[in-house]
């Protein structure tokens, strides 16, 4: 399950293309991240994963520069999560 997680979590990262990507695909990959690192395998490869927070830094900034509304919510409440950890270790 850990494995899944993280790979699921990289290919999300990995993706790039930010800028040829629509609102709301943007959209629904920051909600995608917000959900799998709400698990305990996903908090795990946030803190563990090497380059995850900068390469989830850059794709939030590029996020909010788009001034759209619905991916400024989705990368907001992503980072929310991070910041209000819920998981019982």
């Amino acid at each position: 399950k850990e494995k899944l997680i993280n790979n699921a979590i990289t290919a999300l990262l990995s993706q790039e293309g930010d800028i040829a990507a629509s609102n709301a695909e943007l959209e629904s990959q920051f909600q995608a991240v917000r959900r799998l690192v709400a698990s305990k395998a996903g908090f795990l490869a946030f803190t563990q994963l090497p380059k995850f927070r900068e390469r989830l830094g850059v794709k939030v900034v590029k996020a909010l520069k788009r001034n759209n509304g619905g991916v400024t919510h989705a990368s907001i409440d992503m980072l929310c999560a991070l910041m209000c950890v819920s998981i019982k270790f």
